[in-house]
């Protein structure tokens, strides 16, 4: 019998790109704007109230509270689908219909934590993909599993070729899934840096 166990490269480039990210918002301090001189005026004026008041801050702001449970539930969706599916397992006919309904968890949960605000809704494309995958590869466990119901595959037939190609799509499809998680992380934190 095979075993699952898969690295997934993206998470390792996520954490770099994520330190790249925190480490390049330093910057060199700015040079200071030329003084402009003025001529000296016979009487000066009192400040009025049509002044033009100090510039601030636009945009929309901080990450909310909301926000932030959003992206964090996108987080512990990512690493309880790793945690199960990077288990190196005897596969059974059970344990494959375990890993398909794991991998539908991704639609569940984002039905629970219903839509993001308009700015994540770059990293909630990045997820609905990962999503996609992730169900492709569910498919692909039930399709596996399919060939437990009528007893063993024999080695060299056929139902093997088909049972093994089931299986390299339900891991592919896993592995595509995670990385794409991992690059809307990626995109959460990159959000949530340009917010302040």
């Amino acid at each position: 019998m095979p075993t699952i166990i898969r690295h997934v490269a993206g998470c390792a480039v996520a954490a770099v790109a994520v330190s790249l990210l925190a480490a390049g918002c330093g910057g060199a301090a700015a040079k200071p704007a030329a003084v402009a001189t003025s001529q000296p005026t016979a009487s000066p004026q009192p400040p009025t109230s049509s002044q033009t008041p100090s510039p601030t801050r636009t945009g929309p702001g901080p990450m909310t509270a909301a926000e932030l449970a959003w992206l964090a539930a996108v987080k512990k969706m990512h690493a309880d689908v790793d945690s199960v599916l990077r288990r190196e397992r005897h596969l059974t006919r059970t344990a494959m219909l375990s890993l398909s309904n794991t991998l539908g968890e991704c639609r569940r949960v984002l039905r629970r934590i219903g839509p993001p605000t308009a700015r994540l809704r770059p990293v909630l494309a990045l997820v609905n993909k990962a999503c996609a995958q992730f169900d492709k590869g569910a498919k692909c466990w039930v399709t596996a599993a399919h060939f437990y119901d009528s007893g063993w595959v024999t080695a060299g037939s056929p139902e093997e070729r088909r049972w093994n190609q089931a299986i390299d799509c339900a891991t592919d499809s896993y592995g595509d899934g995670s990385n794409l998680l991992g690059d809307a992380e990626v995109k959460g934190v990159q959000i949530k840096l340009a917010a302040g």
